[in-house]
């Protein structure tokens, strides 16, 4: 079941506008689906099933470098190059253009995702709510999440006002990896945040956080809250 509220549309003037907004989500690692996995009966152990699904991300990523696409119930990848070229004789250049893998829903998760049942709940107003994210160094009207490592990247939504000063609050990326905490912060308001996304931060998907402990114009000083964008982010 997933638990949804309606809040005010932040992108338009009419002051009767709502957005649904999902409630509560829980975000898995690879390891606790390996748990529930093996709370439901299995034959292979847990380092039985962990290097089976490295051995299978090892796979998708060499596909992936090979400059193909992945065609699979769970999941589809396809290439796309963005960027301007200036001629028919101008060529690839990574400080002006980006190879970005664009990931949709497979039909396993479509089916899923049919299946879910909806409550909708009064809304949690001082959770962060993200409604864009944007790389300002790219294209300016791509918020899907397509980022740049290096880059300055723009969140926009309410309730995202946050103290930097905090190591438990701030701009979070979630990979399977573990967790990166953007410390450098260049704009911080509750209704757009910039920061530089790290030149270190590792290709691939991630789930975007922004966690506070801001309650409206103030903060407790207690409770963390956690919003995270509703799509993958994609740093190239």
């Amino acid at each position: 079941m997933a638990k949804y509220s309606l809040r005010d549309n932040p992108l338009t003037e009419d002051p009767n506008d709502k957005l649904a907004a999902l409630e509560d989500v829980k975000s898995l690692t690879k390891e606790e689906i390996i748990d529930r996995i093996l709370k439901r009966g299995n034959t292979m152990t847990k380092t039985d099933l962990l290097a089976a699904i490295n051995a299978y991300e090892e796979e998708c990523a060499i596909i992936t470098e090979e400059g193909s696409a992945i065609n699979t119930p769970l999941f589809n990848t396809s290439l796309a190059i963005q960027g301007k070229f200036d001629n028919g004789d101008d060529v690839f250049d990574l400080r002006r253009h980006a190879l970005k893998v664009n990931v949709a829903a497979g039909t396993v998760l479509k089916e899923a995702a049919g299946k879910v049942k909806l409550t909708k709940v009064q809304g949690t107003t001082t959770v962060p709510w993200i409604t864009g994210v944007r790389d300002t160094l790219s294209d300016a009207e791509d918020r899907s999440g397509n980022l740049k490592a290096g880059s300055v990247i723009e969140v926009t939504g309410a309730k995202l006002k946050f103290d930097n000063a905090d190591s438990e609050q701030g701009v979070f990326l979630v990979g399977g990896a573990g967790e990166i905490r953007c410390t450098q912060v260049v704009e911080n308001k509750p209704s757009k945040v910039l920061f530089v996304l790290p030149k270190d931060t590792a290709a691939g998907s991630y789930t975007l956080e922004v966690r506070t402990k801001n309650t409206g114009n103030k903060t407790d000083g207690k409770t963390l809250k956690k919003g995270a964008f509703e799509k993958s982010v994609t740093v190239a």
